[in-house]
């Protein structure tokens, strides 16, 4: 099969063309998402370690353990509860964003814990969250002191 000069010049254009739109960047979030009509995955999703999910903190620790009904990553429709564990000082405020950008309620939460067997630093909060749609979620906790983000790919 022979290949012009001019048909790989238009292929390569094609091909250039399809990549470039297949990526956005979300700067206000400070992460990245590949796009794929009309959803987005999580360029660095948090990291799980089974039903754990390790968090960034800005200035402490973040970790969160699933409990279920359902699983970790989620898929669409699932209603999780996650345990957490934050260092700092004053409450707990957690902001859950879908991946079209718009905040979404918290099923319960976050609801402060007295005693536990969760083995982490900080304080512990039992939140609630139901996962509508595909794509990369953001769950943004707050204290006086720290914040911390998590992001989950939720898959159909």
């Amino acid at each position: 099969m022979c290949v012009t000069l001019r048909t790989l010049a238009a292929l390569v254009c094609v091909l250039g063309a399809l990549a470039t739109a297949c990526t956005s960047t979300d700067t206000d979030a400070g992460t990245t998402a590949t796009t794929s009509e009309p959803t987005t995955r999580c360029s660095t999703p948090s990291r799980l370690v089974g039903n754990e999910i390790e968090a960034k903190g800005t200035d402490g620790t973040l970790w969160g353990l699933a409990l279920g009904p359902g699983r970790v990553p989620p898929r669409v429709g699932d209603e999780v509860k996650i345990v957490w564990r934050m260092t700092g000082n004053g409450p707990l405020k957690v902001v859950l964003t879908a991946p079209n950008g718009v905040n979404q309620p918290l099923v319960f939460g976050p609801e402060a814990h007295d005693a536990s067997t969760y083995d982490r630093p900080g304080d512990e909060w039992g939140t609630g969250f139901h996962f509508t749609m595909r794509g990369c979620w953001h769950i943004r906790m707050t204290r006086a002191d720290n914040t911390g983000d998590v992001w989950l790919d939720v898959r159909p």
